[in-house]
């Protein structure tokens, strides 16, 4: 797995585990805290209770201190007539869903709005009556509870007062349902706000992955294509560290080259310049010897013939050289393949004329493509002058051209022997040539110059052949 892909799911898995954690933290404080919020609302209203009951219930006869539940009965017998339609957000509230039981100081309760369900019960030992009694704050929390048999009921207690004295307790119960509702859609809320959020974090970090990585992914495919010996420019990374990497990358790129290609070049002019060495010195040491004129004229004629094939393979290979070493197209412009056929006909006419061949095109387009038109007309008169070499006397040598939407061809074809099978994967080597018809052998860089000006065109060379003759075609990405 590459690292920006490690980097994107570690990074992913960080906010998602993150984020959820978080919200998984405060959906579980949410409950306690609407639990806190209802608790305080009820001290007051158990506070507001009490101290009506105090001021408006309790009597004295006899001397004996009583409270009188009557007014609370009134109360809440009122309450159930009046109709209640309230819309809190998304809860519709129809009822009253208090409870509130009044005790005497004894803890028996006097009075129950629930229908009296629990009335003259001892409740003394309730945590919130009996805390109240006592004088301290009295709560409880009761689970099952009938007023809410699935939850639990939230009570109360607030002591009912005479002259300072705790004469009674009155407890205010609601049931935690409408709370547990609220913190249902509040965690529904806020996971899906999580959900929403962690995607938002993501798609930036995939944004910020893509920033710093494609720099990086481009030097790699750069580093790759080097490495498979393609013509590549160096890509622009920015002025940050990638792109002195980048530099530094493509300034090894350059002197491992030159060295590489200075021992490559001398090996193979070595080995190339041997044989034409030989015969020179060969026929010198034999022209120091007496012989007849014609003789000496023949090795006079080998010795010049030799030293024009060390300098043509010096110039090949100074122009091939040239070629290798350049990146890309300094200047490309639209070239005509129709003008760039007729100067290169014009230019090998005489050779053709010459070896007793005859030249013809055989095409009615006029495709353009964006190039360098020097380099393609010395691509072109290539492979011409390598069709007539090896062409026999009286053949024809046939230029075509053929423009596409995408793409445009130029295709030269004779009628010689063909390229033997053993050679045809090695024809675009340098330094490697077969014999030609008149057992003279060529430099072996034609075919490797052709190849290189293509590589600078982003264009292909395809070769065809067999006993009727060999074909090679150029083929460039058509330009409008």
């Amino acid at each position: 797995m590459k690292i920006r892909t490690r980097l994107l799911l570690a990074f992913t898995l960080f906010v998602f585990l993150g984020v959820f954690g978080l919200v998984y933290w405060i959906a579980d404080e949410i409950r306690p805290q609407f639990l806190k919020a209802q608790e305080e609302t009820l001290v007051d209203s158990a506070e507001l209770m009490a101290a009506l009951v105090s001021e408006q219930a309790v009597h004295v006869e006899d001397e004996i201190v009583q409270i009188d539940p009557t007014p609370l009965a009134e109360l809440f017998g009122n309450l159930r007539q009046r109709t209640l339609n309230a819309r809190i957000y998304n809860l519709d509230k129809n009822n009253v869903d208090l409870r509130i039981y009044l005790t005497n100081r004894d803890g028996r309760v006097i009075f129950d709005s629930d229908n009296s369900r629990d009335l003259g019960a001892d409740y003394s030992r309730w945590r919130d009556v009996n805390l109240t009694l006592q004088g301290r704050y009295g709560a409880r929390a009761t689970g099952g509870d009938p007023l809410y048999p699935e939850g639990s009921t939230l009570y109360i207690a607030r002591p009912v007062l005479y002259e300072g004295d705790v004469i009674g307790v009155l407890s205010l119960g609601k049931p935690t349902t409408n709370a547990s509702r609220f913190v249902i859609d509040l965690r529904n809320n806020l996971i899906l706000s999580a959900f929403v959020i962690a995607l938002a974090v993501t798609l930036v970090g995939v944004l910020l992955n893509l920033w710093f990585t494609r720099p990086l992914q481009k030097l790699q495919q750069y580093a790759a294509a080097i490495s498979r010996g393609e013509r590549r420019e160096p890509p622009r990374l920015g002025n940050n560290e990638v792109g002195d990497v980048g530099s530094a990358l493509e300034s090894m790129r350059v002197a491992l080259d030159g060295k590489s290609y200075v021992a490559d070049y001398v090996q193979s002019l070595t080995h190339e310049i041997k044989s034409p060495l030989a015969g020179i010195r060969g026929a010198a040491e034999l022209l120091q010897e007496p012989m007849p004129e014609a003789q000496r004229e023949r090795f006079l004629n080998n010795i010049v013939g030799q030293t024009e094939r060390i300098q043509q393979l010096i110039e090949r290979l100074l122009e091939l050289a040239a070629l290798e070493n350049r990146p890309s197209l300094e200047a490309p412009e639209k070239v005509s393949l129709a003008a760039i056929i007729e100067q290169a006909l014009s230019a090998e006419q005489d050779q053709a004329r010459a070896r007793g061949v005859g030249l013809r095109v055989e095409s009615s387009d006029s495709g353009s493509v964006q190039g360098d038109p020097f380099l393609i007309r010395q691509a072109l008169s290539n492979l011409i002058k390598n069709a007539i070499e090896y062409s026999p006397t009286g053949a024809e040598v046939v230029i075509g051209l053929e423009a596409q939407e995408d793409c445009c061809a130029l295709r030269v074809s004779d009628s010689g022997p063909g390229i033997p099978d053993y050679a045809r994967e090695r024809v675009l080597e340098r330094f490697y040539s077969l014999p030609k018809p008149n057992g003279d052998k060529g430099t072996g860089l034609g075919l490797s110059f052709v190849k290189e000006i293509m590589a600078l065109h982003d264009g292909e060379i395809e070769i065809e052949s067999d006993e009727s003759g060999t074909r090679v075609c150029l083929i460039f990405s058509a330009n409008g």
